[in-house]
């Protein structure tokens, strides 16, 4: 992997990472099959739907297998986490809710230069 993405960096788990996922987690991963999902090569794709969707047993299998800096980093990186979650995550960890804003890449209606979202101004 190109050690430019922050998906390829290597991080710590709290738990054991043959553990599958729970039957309380499965449900919010209706679109894949959650026995081919690991903790540890899916990580970042299980943190963002549990950010984004879960509840409070997502929250505790999160606090359990993954540590804080892992899951700011995916905070921070994630470019499915809704706005509404993200200002909600950054209150959680303590941090400044514009270091959550993911990267926004340059298209033929943007340069990117602006912070805004609004496509009306």
């Amino acid at each position: 992997m190109d050690k430019s993405c922050p998906q390829s960096d290597s991080v710590s788990r709290k738990g054991p990472a043959s553990e599958q996922l729970p039957n309380e987690i499965r449900i919010f991963f209706w679109d894949v099959d959650p026995e081919k999902l690991s903790v540890v090569e899916s990580a970042h794709f299980i943190i963002s739907r549990l950010m984004e969707h879960g509840d409070e047993n997502a929250l505790r299998f999160l606090l359990k297998h993954y540590d804080r800096n892992e899951l700011v980093r995916v905070l921070r990186n994630s470019r499915s986490i809704s706005k509404r979650s993200r200002i909600f995550w950054s209150l959680f960890f303590g941090i400044t809710k514009e270091s959550c804003t993911p990267r926004r890449y340059p298209t033929v209606y943007t340069d990117c230069s602006n912070a805004s979202i609004d496509p009306w101004n």
